[in-house]
């Protein structure tokens, strides 16, 4: 059997009306959407059966009837048909009964091979237009592919770094809750170790409550360690009245008990509390009874009366008040001794309140004389001379100060020797000490001191707190306590403190006001940089008090022109990114500054990398935190980049030194890059 009438399932060559019905059976099975490269191979052999037969019917002097309707054209591509499009195979077997309407004979005779050729070449057309379409959509498939398993392998990164990042937050808490943990044990062994040592020692009732107001007690003392560590102390040694006191007051008793694990230590304490109430009370019942004495004794001991009701009022109750003084003194003394573990005997006592009587008498007669003799200096001078220096420099500088060295026992030693504070706040402490005879005429002041930079120095780092800046850097990493080099560093945020230099500026005139700083203009150097990086500082500008005033305007601008384009290239360089980061082996740009410029609705600063030809290679943009960074390549905007196009690349990792912490910064990229 040949072909076409094995196509259409003949046996061999038949009239129309036989082929029409093979054709119409065969679509039944065969439909353009199902498999229309067998419904391109059956329509084409319905035409060429269709003119065979057709030629047969002339040759044979027969009268072809006519078409009424011609059978569907084959699609030109292999996409689903139009649902109104179907055949109708009923409609189409019953053509074939249907009388045709006569045809004129065509005047020349089919050609055979000229058909079958050109029924190949449709074939062959239409197999080459499918492997295009093909091919085109499995190269879209392969792309669709390559994009889906590149937005995969990213959100696979994005998800093991987060995974990273939540590792690393949850061993922090874990090494910081170990830390706490460590500290809270070594100061709970701390202030038990300490409180076994003052007991051994028979410290007084001020150190006691020094010591239980420090804040090393106060912060430790709610931990359940050290209050079962206190009840055992308590409970077996025979803490002194003093001590009991103050270490009730300590944890707030007299208010009550706030928390139950707290009663048994209460219970402990509170007969020292009630037998300081019964004490308050007679000390309170015997100054009632003095000052009721002090007012009634002029009427009693009538040649009083003769020196005027006031005076001998005034008089009386000076006596009073000095019996009150002597009786103190004594009585403080006297369980100063007792907690030592000495005695007092009866007679001990009434001679130490004579004697102590005789010493106020003698000290008020010595006050009134003083008072209309000659100056109290010249008079009683001091033979300390950290008392004459402190006074020297309350009479120059106009400040009130303390040696450190006389204020407590405790501190009476070699290293707080020249060592001086501020009053009041004692942190606040400086180097002072006797120079030679004091001649102030001759520029002598007769000590030496580095109070005035210090005072700079303390202004400073309150200015940079009060305004959320670093911590100023004094250099006194390898300094002694209250040592300076004289050297201050402000770091300046690398844009946005303009505002912030002009208040610096206001506060530096208020200090050259000050009288310490017109007494002895201060010795140091002021220094305006940004953060620390990876090769030091970027300096805005030096200044020393010595050179006269600070131009805040000119350092303003300064800054606002030229600071912030230079730190940028510093980090743009110290990450590398001066060079075609997306190579290997880039070549190094020249950054220059470009101004401010908005990127993704955030300030940034702008710069351009040029090449070895002077033309840009790249431009940057760093956000005003220092957070993020865009890099553009050349030509991007003129080719129709956009910013939408411009998306996150990846994440720096950039520390400025290596002993601070590790500082991420985001780098992005245009996602679909340009050619070049």
């Amino acid at each position: 059997m040949s072909w076409p009438w094995s196509q259409l399932g003949l046996s061999g060559p038949s009239d129309l009306p036989e082929i029409r019905r093979a054709y119409a059976e065969k679509l039944k099975t065969t439909h353009p959407e199902d498999d229309p490269e067998g419904f391109q191979r059956l329509h084409s052999a319905y035409q060429l059966a269709s003119r065979m037969a057709r030629q047969q019917r002339r040759r044979a002097g027969e009268q072809p009837p006519e078409e009424r309707s011609a059978p569907p054209p084959p699609p030109e591509a292999p996409t689903p048909p139009p649902e109104e499009e179907d055949f109708d195979f009923d409609q189409l077997l019953q053509e074939d009964e249907e009388p045709s309407r006569p045809q004129p004979e065509e005047e020349q005779d089919f050609d055979f091979e000229r058909l079958i050729a050109e029924g190949e070449a449709e074939r062959a057309e239409a197999r080459r237009r499918r492997g295009e379409e093909r091919r085109r959509a499995q190269a879209q498939v392969q792309a669709w592919a390559r994009e889906r398993q590149k937005a995969q392998e990213w959100t696979q990164k994005r998800e093991q770094w987060r995974l990273r990042e939540e590792q690393g937050t949850h061993d922090r808490e874990r090494q910081d809750q170990f830390r706490q943990e460590e500290t809270r044990w070594q100061s709970t062994e701390t202030i038990l170790h300490t409180i076994e040592m003052m007991y051994n020692a028979r410290a007084g009732a001020e150190a006691w409550e020094k010591f239980f107001q420090s804040p090393l007690f106060q912060q430790a003392k709610g931990g359940l360690d050290l209050i079962f560590g206190l009840e055992d102390f308590v409970s077996t040694r025979n803490l002194s009245q003093e001590a009991r006191l103050a270490l009730f007051l300590a944890y707030g008793f007299d208010k009550g008990v706030a928390r139950p694990e707290l009663r048994p230590l209460y219970q402990m304490l509170l007969p020292a509390w009630r037998e300081h109430n019964q004490e308050k009370n007679h000390e309170r019942f015997l100054a009632v009874l003095g000052l009721v004495l002090g007012v009634a004794a002029p009427f009693v001991l009538v040649p009083l009366l003769d020196l005027g009701l006031v005076p001998a009022l005034f008089i009386s109750l000076s006596l009073v008040w000095a019996l009150w003084v002597v009786r103190k003194a004594l009585k403080t003394g006297n369980l100063e001794r007792r907690a030592r573990g000495q005695r007092m005997s009866k007679k001990q006592e009434r001679r130490s309140v004579i004697l102590g009587t005789l010493c106020v008498v003698a000290l008020l007669a010595a006050v009134a004389w003083m008072r209309s003799g000659p100056s109290l200096d010249k008079l009683l001078p001091t033979k300390d001379p950290r008392e004459q220096t402190c006074r020297y420099i309350e009479q120059d500088l106009g400040v009130e100060v303390g040696s450190i060295y006389n204020r407590n026992a405790q501190y009476a030693t070699a290293e707080n020797g020249n060592l001086f504070y501020l009053e009041p706040d004692t942190a606040k402490v400086f180097l002072a000490g006797p120079d030679g005879e004091r001649d102030t005429k001759a520029g002598k002041p007769g000590y030496t001191t580095n109070l005035p930079e210090m005072m700079v120095l303390w202004a400073l780092k309150d200015f940079a707190k009060a305004r959320g800046l670093p911590s100023v850097n004094g250099l006194d990493q390898m300094l002694g306590r209250g040592e300076t080099k004289g050297v201050f560093l402000i770091t300046l945020p690398f844009y946005g403190a303009g505002e912030t230099i002009t208040e610096l500026g206001v506060l530096l005139e208020e200090l050259s006001q000050e009288q310490w700083y017109q007494a002895q203009i201060p010795k140091c150097e002021i220094v305006l940089c940004g953060s620390q990086m990876k090769e030091g500082r970027l300096i805005l500008t030096r200044y020393q008090p010595t050179d006269g005033a600070f131009d805040a305007q000119g350092v303003r601008a300064l800054y606002e022109e030229d600071f912030a384009h230079a730190y940028c290239a510093q980090l743009l360089k110290e990450l590398e990114l001066d060079r075609d980061f997306l190579r290997d082996e880039g070549e190094l740009y020249t950054l220059t500054g470009g101004g401010m410029a908005e990127m993704k609705g955030e300030e940034c600063c702008k710069l351009y990398g040029l090449d070895q030809d002077g033309q840009v290679g790249h431009e940057y943009y760093v956000n005003t935190k220092g957070t993020a960074i865009y890099c553009v390549p050349r030509d991007f905007w003129e080719t129709g980049g956009s910013e939408e196009q411009i998306s996150f690349y990846r994440v720096l990792h950039w520390n400025d030194a290596d002993k601070n912490p590790l500082r991420l910064i985001n780098l992005f990229y245009p996602w679909l890059m340009p050619s070049d």
